[in-house]
C-alpha cells in the first residue's frame, strides 16, 4: 500500500510513534476539539495524509470506546453528523483491523482531498 503521508510527515509519525511506545495515554483522548457535540468531537489530524489531503480531521467519540461498545445515542448521533455536518469533506475513511494506530479509540478520518495533477 502507498504511503498516505508524504516521507517527512511519515518520519515524524514513526518518530513520535518510537518515542511514545510506553505511554498508556491515549492521544486521540487528549486530542483538542475543533467541535464537540453531545457524544462526538472533531479533532485536527496532528500527522496528517499530507500526501493526498489539504485538510484531515477525525472523527471520534468523546468515550474511549471501540466501535462494538457504542450505545445506542451515540450511534445515531454518529449517523445524524454524517449526514448533516460532514459536507464539507471529501472522504470519511475507516482503517481496518491491519491498519489502525489507536484501535482502542474509534474513529473516523475526515479529508478534504488536494487537488492532483
Amino acid at each position: 500500500m502507498a504511503n498516505l503521508r508524504t516521507p517527512q510527515m511519515a518520519q515524524r509519525y514513526k518518530n513520535h510513534r518510537a518515542n511514545n511506545k510506553d505511554t498508556t495515554e491515549c492521544v486521540l483522548c487528549n486530542a483538542a476539539p475543533l467541535e464537540v457535540f453531545a457524544y462526538w468531537k472533531v479533532v485536527d489530524n496532528d500527522f496528517p495524509y499530507d500526501r493526498i489531503a489539504q485538510t484531515h480531521h477525525m472523527i471520534l467519540p468523546l468515550r474511549h470506546v471501540r466501535e462494538e461498545g457504542f450505545t445506542k445515542d451515540e450511534q445515531d448521533e454518529l449517523f445524524a453528523i454524517k449526514r448533516d455536518r460532514l459536507q464539507e469533506y471529501d472522504y470519511i475513511q475507516e482503517g481496518t483491523q491491519k491498519t489502525l494506530s489507536v484501535p482502542e479509540h474509534f474513529h473516523l478520518h475526515l479529508l478534504v482531498g488536494k487537488e492532483m495533477d
